[in-house]
């Protein structure tokens, strides 16, 4: 077991650990937080304490559950600090982005308000749902490796992702008519 073998001191079984978990740990991550450079940093902090914790690992339990529960901490104090620092103005989530290759600047206006706007709809969300959401429809995984990822049954994900949209809806169902009238 790799974990084992990193926990004797074994450098190479780190790496090789790291590179084994490296992409779910940066869909855990970034399902929580979005932007790319948080991301990276996130999973970096993830992996060296994972090596500065390792002892504390139970080798006879599966190691990814651990692992993704210490993405998950790191992601959430990131989170946490982001938060307090930008307050609500945190990035606009992917596929609510619109074209910013409008031709006028009253659109790009409104298009720069409707990505605040769904930014901040989604930033509202339910860490579960808006961890669900963007790793669904941005990282395009499928609801077995959600579940898998985060630790919970697929008809859990199904329902948090169900849960999510629906909110999104509601919240942003005012400023759509708003911008759909003529």
């Amino acid at each position: 077991m790799l974990a084992r073998r990193v926990q004797d001191g074994d450098s190479n079984a780190f790496e090789m650990l790291a590179r084994r978990y490296m992409r779910s740990v940066y869909a855990i991550i970034s399902s929580i937080l979005g932007q790319q450079e948080d991301v990276e940093d996130s999973v970096q902090e993830t992996f060296l304490r994972v090596l500065d914790r390792i002892r504390t690992f139970d080798p006879r339990r599966p190691f990814a559950p651990w692992l993704y529960q210490v993405a998950r901490n790191v992601a959430r104090n990131r989170w946490k600090a982001l938060k307090h620092r930008r307050g609500n103005d945190l990035a606009v989530w992917g596929p609510f982005q619109l074209d910013t290759n409008a031709p006028d600047p009253g659109a790009l206006l409104e298009q720069s308000e409707m990505q605040r706007l769904v930014g901040e709809a989604v930033e509202q969300l339910p860490e579960r749902q808006r961890a669900t959401l963007r790793m669904h429809d941005i990282e395009g995984f499928k609801s077995a490796e959600i579940a898998a990822l985060l630790g919970v049954s697929e008809g859990t994900v199904r329902a948090n992702l169900h849960h999510a949209r629906r909110a999104l809806r509601e919240q942003l169902k005012p400023f759509v008519r708003e911008w759909m009238a003529p």
